[in-house]
């Protein structure tokens, strides 16, 4: 009986630690109110950070100083006004901007978590993104909000999207890679869209909204499940051996 007991404690175990998700894994950002600085989504396999700071410039290639951590806000407000910003921002709007050289609002996603569960890709949708504005997605190994000042280094520039006005879609999205240099995401709103995503100086003052986030997870091949089942049942039957020989 006790060779039974330990053994199925092992197997609970075992399975206990491995990847809580495989396959499509989705967030909507969508909902109302304050969360606090930090939240977590996915059981921690990405967690959201608000930031305010005092920029040098509003664009990509700014430096950014006396960075506090500022309250997340979520916003349901029609099917292009929906998703993840910071409380304060905007006259209450709640978005993610660059609205001054001393008032700029930023998000950080760490998905470190994400790339331990196997991920290489991930989609991240943005709404509210009106003529004129645009969003930046920068990567980062790790999270550098907590230096003194930092520069926003726009040589890994995951994704940069502004409307010029041609289309009256206010929700765009961007599908990039993540690697070993990707741990941290830093997502701003930057000088707004001015008709070329080369060009990322345009006026400032757009204000967006993170809207979902979605990645894929590999499932376990069905070849290694069998195998890591295999040496379950070994396992099993050896402690059960030594046990019956220890009553003998």
């Amino acid at each position: 009986m006790k060779a039974r007991v330990m053994t199925l404690g092992v197997v609970l175990a075992m399975f206990a630690a491995g990847p809580a998700f495989a396959g499509s894994v989705t967030i909507n950002f969508g909902g109302s109110g304050s969360l606090g600085s930090a939240q977590s989504f996915l059981s921690g396999a990405v967690v959201a950070y608000g930031y305010e700071c005092s920029a040098t410039n509003a664009t990509t290639g700014g430096t950014l100083s006396n960075c506090v951590q500022n309250n997340l806000a979520e916003k349901m407000d029609g099917s292009s006004e929906t998703g993840l910003g910071l409380a304060g921002e905007g006259n209450g709007e709640n978005e993610i901007g660059f609205d001054s050289t001393n008032a700029d609002f930023l998000l950080g996603l760490d998905v470190s978590g994400l790339l331990k569960l196997g991920a290489t890709s991930m989609t991240l949708s943005f709404g509210s993104v009106q003529p004129g504005e645009a969003y930046a997605i920068l990567g980062y190994a790790s999270n550098p909000f907590g230096a003194a000042s930092f520069t926003l280094d726009n040589t890994n520039t995951r994704a940069f999207v502004g409307n010029d006005g041609t289309t009256t879609n206010q929700v765009f999205s961007s599908t990039f890679s993540l690697n070993s240099d990707d741990q941290f995401l830093v997502i701003l709103s930057p000088c707004a869209f001015a008709g070329s995503p080369a060009d990322k100086n345009g006026p400032c003052g757009g204000n967006v909204l993170l809207g979902s986030l979605s990645s894929n997870v590999p499932t376990p091949e069905p070849g290694t499940l069998a195998l890591f089942a295999t040496g379950l049942l070994a396992l099993g039957f050896g402690m059960r051996r030594r046990f019956a020989f220890q009553r003998q």
